[in-house]
């Protein structure tokens, strides 16, 4: 007998249970005499307590639907009488109803992976004022590389945050960073008719290597170590090389800059272009951001940074950038020229009013503000939790708002997973590890998170053979 139940209904857990007895009665899964799983057995199975099993089992004892005698095992009263129950007509529409339920219950599940961006949204005060302004400073004129105040803007904000001095021609506006990573990519290819190598971090994320497998060309994993991708080990014959320096996956750390050197090197002497995802770097606050590679490169390497507003205005705004090298900048202008602008000229402007007015910074600080709170919460309810269940847990030295927690064997990691599915969030897998980041979770979402985790890695431990153990 399967038991399904979850923290995240409303109907207490005990509730749940006696309601999935009945319903295995009425539909014939279990008939009258029959033996019902042991409380210890049923409250394993169901990742509940054996109290919460205990409370349903007196319930349903006491409406008749079960016996217990001492000294024997609980089970399906023997004269229980059953109403007509109707089969379904086609089992094949209850199986794909179940198929649908489960996609269903997939998609609704909250995401732990790293990701963009933080719970912050536009105040709609400030959203509103750009907006009007945008609306009423129109020059008629549509610049197909981007909108030059949205440019001009961006120049100014890398200078200020993060250290980069461009030209606004070498600025190109795009619709997020998967759209940006696209421009980069038929930008390259259109020197040749070749199947492009594009060499990533392995471990990296995922989100933007999807992207280059769909652009059909060819993903070569490159080692890394806690300092970044292992320049010792990289092919000679890439075409290009995606790395995330400024927030290494899965930990969240960031590439020093004797690495950051090296890759550069590394690139000019092999005439390899850069594709740097400046991923996150707005959250650290622990530390201090490293410069981007394309601060330090000089004329020595070709380097495209990817940028995106998600993390500065909101995850809801698909729009970003692409800062190209001087000897790339005209290439991928042309490009953009082709595919057209993704994004309208009105959103354009409004984001640089926002840029321009001070928001961003006055919305970062009140992020790292944010973050740091979540920091506290996490090392004082999640860490003490996840130590019943793992062989370590530890949080990034950068947002402090992601988390890596090493299980002994995969069969832990994967029962842990699981578990957590079943009270809606879903987290990255590395080895035995799972990755979760609390810095793109709305408030709701987060002290859900930290309840459900906490809940959970009091009974998260599965039963395991000595195979397994040793795995």
């Amino acid at each position: 007998m399967l038991i399904d139940v979850s923290p995240a209904n409303p109907q207490p857990l005990p509730a749940q249970i006696a309601a999935a007895v009945r319903a295995a009665v009425a539909e014939g899964t279990l008939r009258p005499g029959d033996t019902v799983p042991s409380t210890r057995a049923l409250a394993a199975q169901a990742n509940v307590s054996r109290g919460t099993v205990v409370s349903a089992y007196e319930q349903l004892v006491s409406e008749g639907y079960l016996l217990s005698s001492q000294g024997a095992p609980t089970r399906v009263h023997p004269d229980l009488v059953l109403a007509p129950h109707t089969p379904h007509c086609n089992q094949g529409d209850g199986k794909s109803k179940s198929e649908e339920r489960r996609k269903k219950r997939k998609q609704e599940l909250i995401s732990l992976k790293p990701a963009p961006g933080t719970a912050g949204s536009i105040r709609p005060a400030a959203w509103h004022a750009a907006w009007r302004e945008a609306a009423t400073s129109s020059s008629g004129r549509i610049d197909k590389a981007g909108q030059s105040e949205l440019r001009e803007a961006i120049v100014e904000h890398l200078r200020v945050a993060r250290s980069l001095a461009v030209d606004p021609a070498n600025v190109v506006v795009t619709g997020g960073s998967r759209e940006g990573l696209m421009l980069i990519l038929l930008t390259l290819a259109s020197r040749s008719s070749a199947r492009l190598r594009i060499g990533v971090e392995n471990p990296g994320h995922p989100g933007l290597q999807r992207v280059i497998e769909a652009a059909g060309h060819q993903i070569v994993l490159c080692p890394t170590d806690s300092k970044g991708v292992c320049i010792d080990l990289l092919p000679a014959t890439l075409d290009a090389i995606l790395v995330t320096p400024a927030h290494l996956y899965p930990l969240g750390g960031a590439m020093p800059v004797a690495r950051r050197s090296q890759l550069l090197r590394w690139a000019s002497e092999t005439s390899t272009p850069i594709i740097e995802d400046d991923f996150n770097s707005e959250l650290r606050y622990r530390t201090a951001p490293q410069p981007t590679l394309a601060a330090i490169a000089g004329d020595g390497a070709d380097v495209f940074t990817l940028g995106t507003f998600s993390t500065l205005l909101s995850r809801e705004l698909a729009a970003g950038y692409v800062v190209a090298s001087n000897s790339q900048a005209e290439a991928l202008g042309r490009t953009r020229q082709v595919l057209g602008m993704p994004v309208s000229a009105v959103t354009q402007r409004a984001i640089a009013s926002l840029l321009r007015g001070g928001y961003v910074r006055r919305n970062t600080k009140a992020t790292h503000a944010r973050l740091a709170k979540r920091r506290v919460i996490l090392e004082s309810r999640v860490l003490p939790a996840l130590a019943q269940v793992a062989s370590l847990a530890q949080l990034s030295d950068g947002t402090g708002a992601d988390l890596i927690t090493h299980f002994p064997t995969r069969a832990h990691r994967n029962h842990f997973a699981s578990v957590l599915a079943r009270v809606g969030f879903e987290a990255g897998h590395v080895d035995t590890a799972l990755t979760m980041s609390f810095a793109h979770l709305s408030d709701q979402d987060f002290n859900r998170a930290v309840d459900a985790i906490v809940d959970i890695a009091g009974y998260a431990e599965p039963e395991t053979t000595s195979a397994e153990t040793t795995r």
